[in-house]
């Protein structure tokens, strides 16, 4: 993957001029900077008052209020990195709506030259797993103090939890629900709940049972490839495009296992592993790694134009209620096919959604490599 490209002219509202860091700047030049699903991206070229040249990092999100959170919530984000380890993060300077359009967001951060991405492996896990371990959450709970947003889903994170169980099943299922009303697919919906009920209980409980202490880690919520790289001047690797909050550590190695990213590459959770040990049961490690893929592969599925995921998901879904709640799992699905055997259901036509896939082929995988482009930023 290339580095951003600067490209024409950019207008810098009055308001982003306004938060500029130091009063008295004057901006030389702005050019589009890269490409955003959400809105736009540019480089600012600024003249401080004492002379020196520097250069801004502008995004504008125009989703309304889901662009005031998205935002606002990377703000605080890069905030929270930032003060534990300063390098490894955009410095984050201010964030507000633009004067010419009020429900248009914006963030202004330091700008930092993308060089190769993703992020060189060893380096990445090396500081990933630096930020993981020194982290401290304010309250030793899991949770966050506002809601953050992966992709243009708000995430279900602002509140305090003791229970990492319990902040997990909140966000994956409201996730779930969004994914839900999009797909109107029965079948996801059973897998979806039984998921919810038996698989997340089964795999995150043990993590705080036994004796067992689970550190809320601060993490980064959305690193894929695009959201890594190496910095042209200092070569070292650095993260953005943040949705942090306090969860555990393997949370932010879910995205690692899709294949249409390079960072499922092996050597990038062989790296992290030597700088985090695998938390306990380390037996259930693989399958805590599916179940954290889910929401990342959900949201891919409902607002990626073009998204393979539907199938993937609804197939790693089967595949851990086979394992840990296999009868649940068939009596569910059996009674679904005897409610559309009744006779109530025999003359009402088939869900689209559902006929689509029947005709598709159950366990049928989709190649992923043309969605690496159009993944979140």
């Amino acid at each position: 993957m290339g580095p951003p490209q600067p490209s024409g002219t950019y207008h810098v509202d009055e308001n982003v001029i306004i938060k500029l860091p130091k009063p008295g700047t004057r901006i030389v030049h702005a050019l589009n900077y890269g490409e955003s699903l959400w809105g736009k991206t540019a480089k600012i070229i600024a003249e401080l008052p004492s002379g020196e040249i520097v250069n801004y990092f502008l995004k504008v999100v125009t989703l309304g209020d889901t662009g005031r959170v998205m935002c606002h919530g990377e703000y605080e984000s890069l905030r929270e990195i930032h003060k534990v380890t300063p390098d490894f993060v955009p410095e984050p300077y201010s964030w507000g709506s633009l004067a010419t359009a009020p429900e248009t967001y914006f963030l202004l951060t330091q700008f930092r030259d993308v060089g190769e991405q993703p992020a060189d492996p060893v380096r990445l896990a090396n500081r990933l797993a630096d930020l993981h371990q020194r982290s401290k959450s304010p309250f030793q709970k899991f949770g966050f103090h506002i809601a953050t947003c992966h992709a243009r889903i708000t995430q279900a994170v602002n509140t305090w939890e003791e229970s990492w169980c319990t902040l997990y099943s909140k966000n994956l299922g409201h996730v779930m629900e969004l994914a839900k009303q999009e797909l109107q697919w029965r079948e996801f919906d059973i897998v979806c709940k039984l998921t919810l009920e038996k698989v997340v209980p089964r795999l995150l409980l043990p993590l705080q049972e036994e004796g067992r202490h689970l550190k809320p880690c601060l993490i980064h919520g959305d690193c894929w490839d695009g959201n890594t790289a190496m910095d042209m001047r200092t070569g070292e690797a650095f993260v953005f495009d943040v949705c942090s909050f306090y969860g555990h550590n393997e949370y932010d190695t879910g995205n690692w296992r899709a294949p249409r990213h390079r960072l499922s590459n092996k050597s990038y959770i062989q790296n992290y592993k030597k700088n985090f040990p695998v938390s306990e049961p380390e037996e259930d490690w693989d399958d805590r790694n599916l179940l954290y893929s889910l929401t990342f592969n959900i949201g891919n599925t409902i607002y990626i134009p073009g998204s393979s995921q539907r199938e993937v998901v609804y197939d790693d879904m089967t595949k851990l209620c086979n394992k840990f709640c296999p009868d649940d799992f068939r009596a569910e699905m059996s009674r679904l096919k005897w409610e559309r055997l009744s006779p109530a259901s025999l003359g009402a036509p088939e869900p689209q959604e559902e006929k689509q896939y029947e005709e598709e082929g159950e366990g049928k995988e989709e190649d992923e490599e043309e969605e690496e482009e159009e993944e979140e930023e």
